[in-house]
C-alpha cells in the first residue's frame, strides 16, 4: 500500500496540454461537419417546400401542368450568335427540347400564390433588401480565371446571361418566404430555373455553400424540381449537382 500514487502535477499538466492540442485539431473539423450537416438539412428542407409547391400548382389548376420546365431529352446546342447590346446568345443550332416556356409567367405567379412570400421585388433585388450581397456565375468565374476578358465572360456565360451579377441584383426578380429562405428566378423564364439561398441572408451567401440552382424537368405527365446548371461553386464549395445527390445521403 505504501507504493501506491496519484499523478503528479507535472503529469497532470502534460495530459492536459495533450488534450488541449488535440482539440484545437479536431475543433475546426468538428465545426465544419456540424455547419455541413445543417446546411445539408436547410437544403433538404428547402427542396422539399419546392417539390410540394410545384405539385400544388399542378393540382390548383385543375390537374394540369403549366407549360413551363425542362424536357428530361433535351440538347441546349451551339450559340453560332450573339445579340451585340446584350451579349446574349440569339440563335443556336442543333437544339433539342428546350421550347417549354409559353406558360412560365402564369406558373410564377401560381407559385408566388401558394409559396406566399413575406418580401417580393420585381427587380433591383439587391437595392430593395430580397437578396444579400453575393456574386453572379460570371463574377465567379472572373475570380477563378483572371486570365479571362470580358468577351471571354460573355462566352462564357452564354445561355447562362440571366444569373450574372448585375442581372440577378438589379433585373431579376427574387421572393424572401416567411423561413428566411431566398428564391430568385431567371427574368425570361421564370420559375423553370431558380436559384435558392437555402439560409437567406445569413453568411456565407456562396455559391456552392448556401446557394444552389434548381429547375423544372419533366415531360407532358410529370414535373419534378431537380438540380440546374449555370453555377460555378465558389472555392470549396459543391456543384448543384452534387448537392442534388447528397440529399437523403
Amino acid at each position: 500500500m505504501n507504493d501506491l500514487r496519484g499523478f503528479t502535477l507535472a503529469e497532470v499538466l502534460v495530459t492536459l496540454g495533450i488534450i488541449g492540442v488535440v482539440a484545437a485539431l479536431l475543433h475546426p473539423m468538428l465545426v465544419n461537419k456540424i455547419q455541413e450537416r445543417i446546411l445539408k438539412q436547410q437544403y433538404k428542407k428547402v427542396y422539399t417546400t419546392l417539390s410540394k409547391a410545384l405539385q400544388k400548382t399542378y393540382a390548383d389548376n385543375s390537374m394540369v401542368w403549366y407549360e413551363c420546365y425542362y424536357p428530361i431529352i433535351r440538347n441546349s446546342g451551339t450559340c453560332i450568335e450573339y445579340d451585340e447590346d446584350t451579349h446574349e446568345c440569339s440563335k443556336y443550332e442543333n437544339v433539342v427540347g428546350l421550347d417549354k416556356n409559353s406558360e412560365c409567367q402564369a406558373y410564377y405567379e401560381a407559385l408566388k400564390k401558394v409559396l406566399s412570400p413575406v418580401k417580393v421585388c420585381e427587380n433591383n433585388a439587391y437595392r430593395n433588401g430580397c437578396i444579400p450581397d453575393m456574386k453572379g456565375y460570371d463574377t465567379v468565374i472572373s475570380e477563378q480565371n483572371p486570365d479571362k476578358d470580358d468577351g471571354d465572360l460573355i462566352s462564357m456565360t452564354s445561355g447562362c446571361s440571366g444569373y450574372r451579377e448585375a442581372d440577378i441584383k438589379n433585373n431579376n426578380p427574387a421572393w424572401v418566404l416567411n423561413d428566411g429562405t431566398v428564391i430568385g428566378f431567371y427574368n425570361n423564364i421564370l420559375g423553370k430555373t431558380i436559384w435558392i439561398d437555402i439560409n437567406g441572408h445569413k453568411k456565407p451567401n456562396k455559391w456552392g455553400y448556401d446557394i444552389f440552382t434548381l429547375q423544372v424537368e419533366g415531360d407532358e405527365n410529370k414535373r419534378y424540381i431537380t438540380s440546374a446548371g449555370c453555377m460555378l461553386p465558389e472555392k470549396g464549395g459543391k456543384s448543384s449537382h452534387t448537392m442534388f445527390k447528397e440529399l437523403y445521403n
